[in-house]
C-alpha cells in the first residue's frame, strides 16, 4: 500500500524543526533537498501491529545519506551502527589508512550525540554547519 505524500505545510513544519538542518548530521539544505525521516519508523510500526506515528514529534528532517543509514532503526541502533562503523569498520579500511597515512584525513572522535539532541539541549547556539 502507497503511503499518503506529506503535505507542503507538514514539511515546511518539519524543516523549520531544527532551522534547515539535518536533525543527525546537522548539515544545512533546502527544502528541497530534505527527506523527512520517521523517528519511530513506520516499517517497525507496522511491523509490531502499531499504528504509523506522523506527529511532528516523530517527523525528523532529514539529508539524503542519513536517512538512506538509518533506514529502520531506532535511534540508539543508529547511534551504534555509526559508533560500530567509527571505531571498528572505518580503521579497518584500506582507503581509509592510506589517506590518514599521507595526511589527507583525520579521524575526529565522534561524541555519539546526534545535531537534534544537542539543539534541544539549547546548544544550537554553539552548533556551526557541518
Amino acid at each position: 500500500m502507497k503511503r499518503k505524500p506529506i503535505p507542503k505545510e507538514v514539511r515546511q513544519q518539519v524543516y523549520d524543526k531544527y532551522n534547515g538542518h539535518c536533525a543527525y548530521c546537522g548539515c544545512g539544505f533546502d527544502i528541497k533537498d530534505m527527506q523527512v525521516d520517521h523517528l519511530d519508523s513506520v516499517y517497525r510500526a507496522k511491523a509490531e501491529g502499531r499504528e504509523e506515528n506522523n506527529s511532528i514529534d516523530n517527523l525528523m528532517p532529514s539529508c539524503r545519506m542519513c536517512n538512506f543509514y538509518k533506514s529502520t532503526a531506532t535511534i540508539d541502533e543508529f547511534r551504534n551502527k555509526l559508533l560500530t562503523f567509527q571505531y571498528v569498520y572505518l580503521p579497518d579500511n584500506f582507503t581509509t589508512r592510506l589517506a590518514l597515512k599521507y595526511g589527507m584525513a583525520t579521524l575526529l572522535k565522534w561524541d555519539g550525540e546526534f545535531y537534534f539532541e544537542k539543539w534541544e539541549k539549547n546548544e544550537h547556539i554553539l552548533l556551526k554547519e557541518v
